[in-house]
């Protein structure tokens, strides 16, 4: 008796815990659907600002150009054969002025080589073959070092420039070199080697007319 008692009293207890279990999956389920659409519509607000801070003259984009998306699609050889591994093309899209003219791409960008993790950013590119500016997107790198790649001193380097590859250096940077953040090497080597493969990646769209954009 005291056996079937004690059998009787782990089964409750068993389906209590599925129970219990069951209930959660549900609601995490309800949470995760809840605020599926509030993120990513604030992804989506993020990065319509971040186009708009690196390329202003981009009145509208068109992310949806199959020509451009089949070469997104395939751009990890091209950037493991030129040089960047660990670097990813996430998107591309085509920058048009307010009359619906081709004037350069958007790209985003992620390199995996980041000490503190992935650094995603997006980067603008004219038809003249010159990089407008970048903007950081999403960054895991140390407070007061890495992280200060957000920031203009560093990021604003890249603004204007029209070399094919740019180069790290600790101080006093030259043509074709961009200052290092102080303390944080690796952090600036991986944003540098990331915007080059960005620049590789849209001088060959350029070289191809892709999108009906092409070197002036």
């Amino acid at each position: 008796m005291q056996e079937n008692k004690v059998k009787s009293s782990i089964i409750k207890d068993a389906l209590a815990l599925c129970l219990i279990a069951l209930i959660a999956a549900v609601a995490l389920g309800f949470v995760n659907e809840m605020t599926k659409g509030p993120i990513a519509e604030l992804a989506a607000k993020q990065k319509a600002e971040a186009y708009q801070t690196i390329y202003p003259e981009a009145v509208q984009v068109d992310d949806a150009n199959e020509e451009l998306l089949a070469k997104v699609e395939n751009s990890q050889a091209f950037l493991t054969d030129n040089g960047f591994a660990g670097v990813v093309l996430d998107e591309a899209c085509i920058a048009m002025d307010a009359s619906g003219n081709p004037i350069g791409y958007i790209l985003t960008v992620t390199s995996k080589e980041g000490f503190g993790g992935d650094i995603q950013f997006s980067m603008g590119y004219t038809s003249e073959g010159t990089l407008t500016a970048i903007e950081i997107l999403s960054i895991s790198e140390t407070a007061g070092l890495g992280a200060l790649a957000t920031e203009e001193p560093f990021k604003g380097q890249f603004a204007g420039r029209t070399e094919d590859s740019l180069t790290v250096v600790k101080s006093g940077a030259a043509e074709g070199e961009i200052n290092a953040i102080s303390g944080a090497t690796i952090t600036s080597n991986a944003v540098t080697k990331a915007v080059n493969a960005g620049i590789a990646f849209a001088n060959d769209l350029l070289a191809n007319g892709i999108g009906g954009v092409s070197h002036e």
